[in-house]
């Protein structure tokens, strides 16, 4: 050759050649010689037969392969620097240690090497060929990745001002890059577990692997082939049907896809709401559900459609359909059933009934965010809906049907009211209704007629419905009724008494000073 080419005629040279096969074609086409084109491709041949790797390099890398100098001085540096290579690979995992460090050393050593920029080049090329990425075909549904990204949100308490820093877990299926994010209080294994029913809610259908990275609340033990998950995790993963994989340790490539949307949600998500100010996690997660949307629904750069119609049409007609709970994080403790027939629950501070029976027995309480369930051994014996309110401990939730007769009867002492007695009274009979009616005319505060009220419905027990009934009558007759005068009608059994009017006068007693008193 006479004259060296420019870079870009040479990747024009090899770009026909790799189209055409041939060597005449290529001179023919580009006006060249064919001694030109043959010593272009001798030489591309010579660094690697894949002319489509070759010239897929950039212009600086390609020259160094093309113009290096052939011959026993280019094979001399050649087999120096390999045999160095491990040694300077090595080395580069060491703190400080840099590319031109390692070039300087090498140039005292041997000062007819490699010039820097080929030092670094034929050293970037092995670590190329030690370090090579497949590019992964991924089945549609399959796998769902999921981890927390780096940088956190906050909002700011409305009254107070505490600014509170949250976690943001991040969820994708690789095939469509179909992403979900929700911002949780803490990495914590409750958390953690509400941000993984919240991404299946989201996506509504279940994948086959749920694929994380050794997170503590995720897995107990790490290890590459046998990873051991946390038990709540495990318990998660049958309740879904789901299998739990996790990646190796230090490897970030084998998430790829969820790494590359955590990159994502920082450009479409965090910086879109930076200005904003949040009062509460829920606000918070509104806005990010709503920029969630924009993300998923813009169309794709390069290739027709967006991250949700390919999730629409390929991803979830192969998915598996949610069951129709979402799982729960199950507690359990241990407690005595105290002396009130209840039982404490040490994480909220309250207390909850069982069957009064059951009063000292030893219980285990299994409770979730929603439900408390007492067991005694083995059996089932009380369900409460749970009382959770931060900072109102001491609370007690009690059933009616758990209390003892007496307990229950003074408890529905506290809750009387007139139309009570008036009811209870009018199922006995019309006079008996007239006299609590006038028994309760008789106070100026009606409250405190509630004691002989209770008196003349006991009197109903006592001496049967019919008697009471009977005295009220006696009583309707003369236009005035007491708690005390059914009693004492009662216990005479005036009741019973045909046509013998009933006395209201005081009588002979000398304690009466009579009319002649005051004369």
């Amino acid at each position: 050759m006479a004259k060296q080419k420019r870079m870009d005629q040479i990747k024009t040279l090899l770009s026909n050649y790799l189209s055409s096969g041939s060597i005449k074609a290529t001179a023919r086409q580009l006006k060249v010689s064919k001694n030109t084109v043959r010593e272009y491709v001798r030489r591309a041949e010579a660094h690697s037969m894949d002319l489509s790797a070759l010239l897929a390099l950039d212009e600086e890398a390609l020259s160094l392969i093309i113009h290096t100098p052939q011959g026993d001085q280019s094979d001399r540096r050649a087999s120096v620097f390999g045999q160095q290579v491990d040694y300077w690979l090595e080395e580069l995992r060491r703190p400080g240690v840099t590319r031109e460090l390692l070039w300087q050393e090498y140039r005292v050593a041997h000062p007819g090497g490699y010039s820097c920029s080929q030092f670094c080049e034929h050293l970037r090329r092995q670590i190329g060929h030690r370090d090579l990425t497949l590019a992964l075909e991924h089945e549609p549904g399959k796998v769902l990745m999921v981890d927390f990204a780096g940088k956190k949100m906050q909002w700011v308490d409305e009254h107070s001002g505490e600014v509170h820093v949250c976690e943001v877990l991040v969820a994708v299926l690789p095939f469509s890059q179909y992403s979900f994010c929700i911002a949780l209080p803490s990495q914590c294994l409750a958390d953690f577990i509400h941000g993984l029913n919240q991404s299946l809610l989201f996506l509504g259908a279940l994948p086959k692997i749920l694929l994380s990275d050794n997170l503590k609340a995720y897995v107990s033990r790490a290890d590459r082939y046998e990873p051991t998950f946390t038990q709540l995790c495990e318990q998660l993963g049958a309740h879904y049907q789901l299998d739990l994989q996790a990646t190796r340790v230090a490897r970030p490539k084998d998430k790829a896809s969820v790494e590359n949307a955590v990159t994502q949600v920082y450009r479409r998500i965090y910086a879109p709401l930076r200005q904003e100010v949040f009062h509460s996690l829920q606000s918070l997660n509104e806005s990010i559900i709503r920029q969630l949307e924009l993300h998923n629904t813009q169309p794709y750069q390069k290739k027709a459609g967006s991250r949700q119609s390919l999730y629409q049409q390929y991803e979830l007609p192969v998915m598996q359909p949610l069951p129709a709970d979402l799982f729960e994080v199950k507690k359990i403790a241990k407690a005595k059933i105290q002396r009130n027939y209840h039982v404490f629950l040490g994480e909220e501070k309250n207390f909850y009934s069982v069957p009064w029976q059951h009063a000292g027995k030893q219980a285990e309480v299994l409770y979730t965010d929603r439900m408390v369930e007492v067991y005694v051994d083995q059996k089932r014996i009380a369900t409460h809906q749970r009382l959770f309110l931060r900072g109102s401990p001491n609370r007690y939730q009690t059933r009616e049907e758990h209390m003892p007769l007496h307990h229950l009867e003074w408890k529905k002492a506290q809750g009387y009211d007139a139309a009570y007695f008036l009811e209870q009274a009018r199922i006995l009979g019309p006079a008996t209704q007239w006299a609590v009616q006038q028994v309760l005319l008789s106070r100026i505060h009606e409250p405190q007629a509630y004691n002989s009220c209770k008196g003349i419905l006991q009197l109903a027990k006592k001496h049967t419905p019919e008697r009471l009934e009977q005295a009220a009558k006696r009583c309707q007759d003369v236009g005035k009724t007491t708690y005390s005068m059914l009693k004492r009608i009662l216990q005479l059994k005036l009741d019973q008494v045909q046509g013998q009017p009933l006395q209201l006068s005081l009588g002979l007693h000398e304690n009466i000073r009579g009319s002649e008193y005051y004369q």
